[in-house]
């Protein structure tokens, strides 16, 4: 199974209070389906929806997701190893490097912003050999680096983009809904359930499955590692629904 990790600045949208308080201080497919890896525990067959940096071309139309613009012609390259991807002039209006890539190899694929993609070999030439990922234009760059092994080859194709991050949508209840951004979480936040069903759990119960509420009340590095000690082999599962909050479709799991 491809595994994607995402920067630490997005994993940290899952477990801020546990970094900001025991850590001083990076994520579906959360846009790609596959397994998103954060801290001591793996969601076991589900995915968070992310808006931020790695919006996913399929679910542009998400709430709170990122809307994306491609701007001007792909550029496509087929490399083994470490290579950089040249991609010419920056259009007007650009703010980011759309990147789709594709193990043709198994290996581990890392963006310059320390993003990664994992391809096994039952990936390469499947349907999960590779993802999508958007990154940040940075001041000058004209330019990509994908860093691997030298055994590991790879394809990209990489487009000048413009992103605009959508607003959260409201429901009946008064409730927010969509995906993780920059901004922070909705009050249900989306997500792919273990039964492939696309739907929504509640922040406050996400929060307690995946450790953010206990952090509240961590006040060492100590107490929060004998927490996640405290959790290894367990699993935890909370209800998805749809976006009124009240229908439930399905479960999210988080294993430690």
């Amino acid at each position: 199974m491809t595994q994607i990790d995402f920067d630490p600045v997005f994993s940290a949208a899952i477990r801020n209070e546990l970094d900001a308080r025991v850590s001083a201080p990076s994520s579906a497919v959360p846009f790609w389906r596959r397994h998103l890896r954060l801290g001591a525990g793996i969601f076991a067959g589900a995915s968070i929806l992310i808006g931020g940096a790695a919006a996913a071309v399929g679910l542009l139309t998400m709430p709170g997701a990122e809307e994306v613009t491609e701007l001007g012609a792909s550029v496509v390259e087929t490399a083994t190893g470490t290579d950089a991807v040249q991609l010419g002039a920056v259009p007007d209006g650009a703010t980011a490097i759309l990147v789709s890539l594709t193990c043709l190899t198994p290996g581990t694929f890392t963006f310059d912003d320390g993003a990664s993609i994992r391809c096994a070999m039952d990936d390469v030439g499947g349907r999960s050999g590779g993802g999508s990922y958007t990154l940040n234009l940075q001041p000058g760059q004209q330019s990509i680096n994908i860093t691997t092994t030298p055994e590991s080859s790879w394809t990209v194709t990489a487009t000048y983009v413009s992103e605009r991050t959508t607003e959260w949508a409201v429901n009946a209840n008064g409730e927010t809904y969509g995906a993780l951004n920059e901004s922070g979480q909705p009050d249900l936040i989306a997500v792919v359930a273990t039964n492939g069903n696309d739907g929504f759990v509640h922040a406050a119960e996400l929060a307690h499955a995946n450790g953010s509420e206990q952090a509240q009340t961590f006040t060492s590095p100590e107490q929060a590692l004998e927490w996640q000690d405290s959790m290894v082999g367990k699993a935890v599962s909370v209800p998805v629904y749809e976006n009124d909050g009240e229908t439930r479709i399905g479960e999210f799991t988080i294993q430690y």
